[in-house]
């Protein structure tokens, strides 16, 4: 889908280890305001940690009866971070509270291609202008998904998941 994935090792800093994949973060995070978000327990104090050390972020161990992250940090906190050879295009790193869930029940159901880049550049282009990409003949969507493997650019497995949440959101709600 056109977006760059960066491999790291969020564990503690040791003598043998190099580059764990922080010094490509922080190269991307110049210039940028950074929002991390995620789920309670999912490393995001340490990330911050390791890409600002005098954050001193405090962390939390995960709860075993419940088998997810406790809450450790409880309000938003604003960190800068120096980018590597280039001080004056620091960025910012904003350390949020975890959650425990996450949902996409506030989008209608004709509304989500629009939330996914991949499918967003072929909306308008289909034959029918209530278009739900799964099903109607013309859509352009579908177009993609038939051609992926042969420079179609939506793959049937991201269509799977579009059309799993599309029947989600379509369900009624309480």
């Amino acid at each position: 889908m056109g977006y760059t994935v960066l491999s790291l090792g969020l564990a503690p800093r040791s003598e043998g280890l190099h580059d764990d994949g922080v010094t490509a973060l922080i190269d991307a995070l110049r210039g940028h305001h950074t929002l991390v978000l995620g789920p309670s327990g999912s490393g995001k104090s340490t990330l911050i940690n390791r890409l600002v050390p005098e954050a001193q972020a405090e962390t939390g161990e995960i709860s075993h009866a419940l088998n997810s992250g406790k809450h450790t940090t409880t309000n938003t906190r604003w960190y800068w971070v120096d980018a590597l050879n280039a001080p004056d295009q620091r960025g910012a790193l904003i350390d949020s509270p975890g959650f425990q869930e996450f949902g996409l029940h506030h989008i209608e159901p004709t509304r989500l291609a629009e939330c996914m880049p991949d499918l967003r550049q072929y909306l308008g282009q289909c034959k029918f202008y209530n278009c739900t990409h799964l099903h109607e003949p013309g859509c352009a969507v579908l177009a993609q998904v038939a051609e992926s493997g042969q420079g179609g650019t939506i793959s049937e497995r991201r269509h799977r998941i579009y059309a799993q949440l599309f029947e989600e959101l379509s369900q009624q709600r309480w």
